[in-house]
């Protein structure tokens, strides 16, 4: 039982004037004036109750077991990150991961998902809301067990302060938050905000505890590396220089979005021969991609809508296609890609509608360029 829900069977057996657990209960206006005082009440009766600490507590021992303290030599390596307590009067805390030794990509987040489980129930109103406004139609179908099940597990999403680039040596630093942070009405964190304004994000706002780790992405594989208490000091040469590079980052992005416009917009391929990243298109599709997503354009039937649509994301595999089986839908599927060039990160993949156009953006792992969309089958 919640303690909510226990409450609510005593208030009701009262009501009824059924007896309560004990012969001896203490009058009602003692023991439940406050949240506190409840609790204490109904555990001291046997009841049990999962309280937020419980929950803490619990995702907490989790991390622990998902990600052991020990280190071996030559199989593991710790990897060194802050946390930035969304309490300002709490120091920056000097944490550290143990990963595979041969681990590869940005394995931060996987390692924060526990951490974020818990700490308050999601606004389902608010949700849907940006769910529909992120997956189109599909938004709607969002249930409150799927709104549940998200604050429960715990997800972590992650924030580029500045991408790997050869001016700061292939090193990014990244911003790691609760992915349902703001519905869950979690506080601000007032200081990660303020390291986001140093690189040049105005206006951007962060909720809840947040971590910053970073990453190497050249010599490939990309792989997480240390960043340090004292990194986030104003001094440090990466905090210097981030804003001019975020800048001349958005600078080369929309140079790239007006070349992909006077090429038709994101239905057209294009490839390394005009400067831009590798892109293309096959059968009733066409793809282009930018430092962190890869965006796929799909052909469909005249007439097709939202809810006709089926679409289903794996790591390292994507299938477009419309509702019911072939033989009942006349068709087979749109798009079907057993593997993909790099893995993708499902929950944070969607798609939308665009007349009849199915267009589908596959968040990457790592912001490694995919030289093609489809991968070798052995790997």
């Amino acid at each position: 039982h919640t303690l909510r829900h226990a409450c609510f069977l005593i208030s009701r057996r009262t009501m009824a004037g059924e007896p309560t657990p004990r012969s001896d209960p203490v009058p009602e206006e003692e023991e439940l004036q406050t949240m506190a005082e409840k609790e204490s009440w109904l555990r001291a009766r046997g009841v049990e109750i999962e309280s937020p600490e419980d929950r803490r507590k619990a995702a907490e021992a989790k991390a622990k077991l998902a990600h052991p303290l020990d280190h071996v030599e030559g199989i593991t390596r710790r990897v060194k990150y802050v946390k930035i307590p969304c309490d300002a009067s709490r120091p920056f805390e000097q944490l550290e991961a143990i990963l595979a030794h041969d681990a590869h990509g940005d394995i931060l987040p996987d390692v924060l998902a526990p951490t974020f489980a818990g700490g308050g129930s999601i606004d389902s109103n608010a949700a849907r809301e940006q769910a529909v406004r992120q997956l189109g139609a599909k938004g709607l179908d969002l249930s409150q067990s799927a709104l549940e099940n998200a604050t429960k597990q715990g997800s972590a999403e992650t924030f580029a302060l500045v991408r790997p680039s050869a001016t700061n040596g292939h090193r990014g630093v990244y911003l790691y938050l609760d992915e349902v942070g703001m519905l869950k009405s979690l506080p601000p964190n007032d200081r990660a905000d303020g390291l986001a304004k140093q690189c040049g994000f105005d206006g951007v706002r962060f909720y809840g505890d947040m971590y910053v780790g970073a990453v190497q992405s050249e010599p490939s594989p990309m792989c997480n590396v240390d960043f340090y208490v004292t990194d986030l000091d104003s001094s440090s040469e990466w905090l210097k220089r981030a804003g001019a590079e975020n800048f001349e980052y958005d600078q080369n992005m929309k140079q790239l979005q007006d070349a992909m416009r006077e090429k038709g917009g994101m239905s057209g391929g294009f490839g390394n021969a005009d400067g831009g990243m590798p892109g293309g298109s096959g059968e009733k599709y066409a793809w282009t991609q930018t430092d962190d997503e890869v965006e796929i354009v799909v052909s469909a039937p005249a007439g097709t809508k939202a809810r006709d649509v089926l679409v289903t994301f794996k790591p390292r595999s994507l299938t477009v296609g419309l509702k019911g089986a072939p033989s009942e839908s006349g068709a087979p599927d749109l798009v079907s890609i057993d593997n993909t060039f790099r893995a993708t990160r499902p929950d944070e993949s969607t798609w939308t509608m665009d007349g009849d156009k199915v267009v589908v953006t596959l968040a990457k792992m790592d912001e490694q360029v995919w030289h093609e969309l489809l991968g070798l089958p052995n790997e």
